[in-house]
């Protein structure tokens, strides 16, 4: 059910309704926000990964933006791009660079799950996430995966990672 409230749902139809992400963004928690990424490609059954953002860090809340699409571009359509060390301890899997999908993340990973982002711009940006523990480079560390971690080790097993794709994101809001 939904409640219309003038200027903040964009419609209500078929039991939904669409909010607007300004008024979204103001019920989050200030210090941890959970975001989703939904991804699916060829051979891989389409999965939810669930990620905490620790939003004390500007890479973090533009992280947390790029899920929403708040600043008018998203992780919508980006693909995962290459896996590290497949295989092997210091597994990590890298995607979603809204510009050029060539991801250049770079972050100190150091426990199975985390995720970092590096930003290229106010509207672009990648992030990495650890499958297996150990992996360092340099970045910023914004969270670590809450829940759909088996859906990354999957994607691992392809191929080709880059037919993954991230079909839906967005944040979790709190009622």
């Amino acid at each position: 059910m939904c409640v219309y409230m003038k200027g903040v749902v964009d419609r209500v139809s078929n039991n939904s309704c669409v909010l607007q992400v300004s008024e979204i963004i103001k019920t989050l928690n200030p210090k941890s926000t959970i975001t989703f990424l939904d991804m699916a490609g060829e051979g891989l059954t389409r999965g939810r990964v669930y990620i905490r953002v620790s939003r004390d860090r500007p890479q973090a809340r533009q992280f947390v933006g790029l899920c929403t699409g708040q600043p008018g571009s998203s992780f919508l359509n980006t693909r995962l791009n290459r896996v590290v060390n497949k295989g092997e301890q210091k597994e990590c899997v890298f995607g979603g660079n809204y510009n050029s999908n060539d991801n250049r993340v770079n972050g100190l990973y150091t426990f199975v799950g985390t995720v970092s982002f590096k930003s290229h711009s106010e509207k672009s940006g990648e992030f990495g996430i650890c499958t297996n523990s150990g992996y360092k480079s340099v970045g910023d560390v914004i969270g670590y995966v809450e829940s759909g971690l088996e859906v990354l080790k999957e994607a691992v097993q392809l191929n080709d990672i880059t037919q993954v794709t991230v079909v839906d994101c967005g944040v979790v809001v709190p009622l």
